[in-house]
């Protein structure tokens, strides 16, 4: 009899062994289905633009680029992207490529009109002067 009662109680463990395997697979499946479930939170990939669809802008970026560029925005995605497809050069962020680009091509321009203010005589008059 003692025999019968450990091979019972080696019974219930194994039982117990069992059931507590099932249920960590049930775990480990619900964490799986919860890591996929996160997967859909991530944001969608950035899209493609540019001439050569070279040029890869999130719709945050391309948003922001509209705003603070209303009529330029699509001059520099497609210079950007001749520029990535002529040099072969990589950029880690394209929409800060393009702000960097925006901003030094408005201070050349500042520069370029205060040196044409400064070179050229002011040649303007009102109707009461004579010339």
């Amino acid at each position: 009899m003692q025999c019968n009662t450990n091979e019972t109680g080696c019974n219930n463990l194994k039982q117990i062994c069992r059931v507590e395997r099932e249920l960590e697979i049930e775990r480990d499946k619900d964490k799986e289905i919860e890591k996929e479930g996160e997967g859909e939170k991530d944001p969608p990939a950035p899209a493609a633009y540019g001439r050569f669809c070279n040029v890869f802008l999130s719709d945050a970026e391309i948003n922001g680029l509209k705003s603070e560029l209303p009529d330029k925005w699509e001059y520099y995605i497609d210079r950007l992207s001749v520029h990535i497809a002529s040099s072969g050069k990589q950029y880690h962020n394209h929409a800060a490529t393009i702000y960097k680009w925006a901003q030094e091509d408005a201070e050349k321009a500042a520069i370029t009109g205060n040196a044409l203010k400064k070179g050229i005589p002011d040649y303007s008059y009102s109707e009461e002067d004579s010339l």
